[in-house]
């Protein structure tokens, strides 16, 4: 990163500022994502998108729900996880879940791409986003987002995902498609929720992802924002504000 010239943002670097901006300092100015630990639930995350990843590359007459489960077990994370049986327990948990996602989906679809990373430029501030899209219709494209949550979230929520604005311009400026609509697949929770972006709410919300970045490039602070998520965070020990959130929490729990 360049803050001297332009600023690069993906959605979970944007996602971090908002949470906590001395966060997003640590892991993007400062580079310490050595000491932040992959969880359980980003390695089990990880393993899933990777099957569906390597599933969707495959010819069609060769995806089959044998195959899924073998790419799902080749590449299995094994970090983050308290124990054997957790791990265990995830590992289960997830095949369980990929036979229910193949029984409802159509998996002849052949993807327009999977995992396509993309930026772009407007002005100083410079998006970028790795998607899976669909050929959807001659009018446009359909992005996919795969979660492993256990609930969807809301149609409002949907609507106003910051990341799906992202990959919605990215795709537009780099491909020169449209974005017909665009899928929230929660394959656990064994649901979609659509969500589109018409051009002026794409344009609408697109400003609003900018006008953040413009802050986030502005910021010379880095102020942290503390909250009961301070608890988990791996780079506590560098933050005395956090420490104290966390030591007053407990107290007011004795």
């Amino acid at each position: 990163m360049d803050l001297g010239r332009v600023t690069f943002l993906s959605p979970s670097a944007l996602e971090r500022y908002r949470l906590c901006p001395r966060l997003y300092r640590f892991l993007y100015v400062d580079g310490l994502w050595r000491l932040s630990r992959s969880t359980a639930q980003q390695a089990f995350g990880t393993s899933v998108h990777a099957a569906l990843r390597e599933f969707y590359r495959l010819p069609v007459g060769r995806r089959s729900l044998r195959m899924l489960l073998e790419l799902f077990r080749r590449g299995w994370v094994r970090d983050g996880y308290r124990g054997k049986e957790e791990q265990q327990r995830e590992r289960e948990r997830g095949a369980e879940a990929l036979r229910a996602w193949y029984a409802r989906t159509d998996t002849t679809v052949v993807a327009h791409a999977t995992e396509l990373g993309l930026q772009a430029a407007w002005g100083d501030i410079v998006l970028k986003g790795r998607l899976d899209a669909d050929p959807g219709s001659d009018r446009g494209l359909v992005v996919v987002d795969y979660k492993t949550g256990r609930r969807p979230v809301t149609q409002e929520a949907a609507d106003a995902d910051e990341a799906l604005t992202i990959y919605a311009a990215l795709v537009e400026r780099r491909l020169g498609r449209p974005v017909t609509s665009m899928v929230l697949d929660y394959v656990v929770a064994g649901a979609q929720v659509v969500t589109e972006r018409p051009p002026e709410v794409l344009r609408r919300r697109l400003d609003e992802v900018l006008a953040t970045g413009a802050t986030l490039r502005a910021d010379q602070e880095f102020r942290p924002r503390t909250g009961p998520w301070c608890a988990g965070c791996d780079l506590l020990k560098r933050c005395p504000e956090g420490q104290r959130e966390v030591a007053g929490a407990t107290a007011r729990l004795d």
